[in-house]
């Protein structure tokens, strides 16, 4: 499916250009920073362009956007295939797909994955669709370039294409229901192990600012080992429904690397902000035997 190549395509381009950004100083001041890298970036554009470019911002809450318009996708998704799967009947999405593609590509996932994946992705956008109303609590005042919104929804978008695409074909005809084998086990074991300590730690974050105090250093759980760690349960669960697919899910694939390149950049970025901001005497009396950025013991 041309669909899947644009998909992945799109996810290594982004990768590679995340990388090349955060080399180039315009592109760091203007671009990558949001949230309160944002509010308390030093880094400033020093060209007209870069300066305009900057200031193409929407509000950092809006980051809840992706969740919900993921959400909806997902939902899309198991409709269309619910009617395609148990009635036989493709509706408006899948119609389109074979208007305008083919079914190349479509083959090699099977029912059984795609619809663990499925469910596995629609959870974990509902619980950060919970946690981006009930849970976190942005600063009215930060900002994410426009860029990361235009990202995020295309990514989460991209991420429930991707659960169900690469097997899309497997779902027109009837097939002997088997017994969850072990790999798929594994990687619905360590999802919701990746999801427990992900939620534990945006609860962390939040407690640590009231509507009217500032930022302070985190601490407990991960946050003693780690800067970003849910940072680094976000790769965990992409990692996961890697193994679900048992890595021949294409579209998977990529977004494990985009996520993982994404991050570990933004993590280092967030290392620095807090050298800078609490002071690296005050931030290494913190963690005297010091702490990773996104990955135990390599990064």
């Amino acid at each position: 499916m041309y669909l899947i190549i644009f998909i992945c395509t799109c996810l290594i381009i982004l990768a590679i250009l995340s990388i090349c950004a955060q080399q180039l100083h315009e592109l760091q001041a203007s671009v990558l920073s949001y949230g309160k890298l944002n509010l308390h970036n030093n880094k400033k554009p020093t060209t007209n362009w870069a300066n305009q470019l900057s200031k193409l911002v929407v509000p950092k809450h809006y980051f809840s956007h992706f969740y919900v318009i993921g959400l909806i996708s997902a939902i899309v998704s198991i409709v269309e295939l619910i009617s395609l799967s148990y009635f036989k009947k493709p509706l408006l999405l899948i119609r389109l797909l074979d208007l305008y593609d083919n079914r190349t590509g479509s083959h090699h996932l099977s029912q059984q994955q795609c619809s663990i994946g499925l469910t596995l992705i629609t959870c974990h956008l509902i619980r950060r669709v919970y946690e981006s109303f009930w849970i976190e609590r942005p600063s009215k005042t930060a900002t994410m370039h426009i860029s990361h919104y235009l990202i995020g929804i295309g990514f989460y978008g991209a991420m429930v294409l991707g659960s169900w695409l690469e097997g899309l074909s497997n779902f027109e005809s009837l097939h002997q229901q088997t017994p969850v084998d072990m790999m798929a086990l594994l990687a619905i074991s360590l999802f919701l192990y990746a999801s427990y300590h992900q939620y534990k730690c945006h609860v962390i974050l939040s407690s640590l600012r009231s509507k009217n105090e500032g930022y302070s250093i985190p601490r407990g759980g991960w946050f003693e080992v780690l800067v970003t760690p849910h940072y680094f349960a976000d790769i965990l669960i992409y990692l996961s429904l890697n193994i679900l697919y048992r890595f021949q899910n294409y579209i998977m694939i990529c977004g494990l690397i985009w996520t993982a390149v994404n991050l570990s950049i933004v993590s280092k970025e967030t290392q620095t902000w807090y050298y800078t901001h609490f002071s690296t005497e005050k931030y290494n009396q913190a963690f005297p035997h010091g702490r990773r950025k996104i990955i135990p013991g390599l990064y």
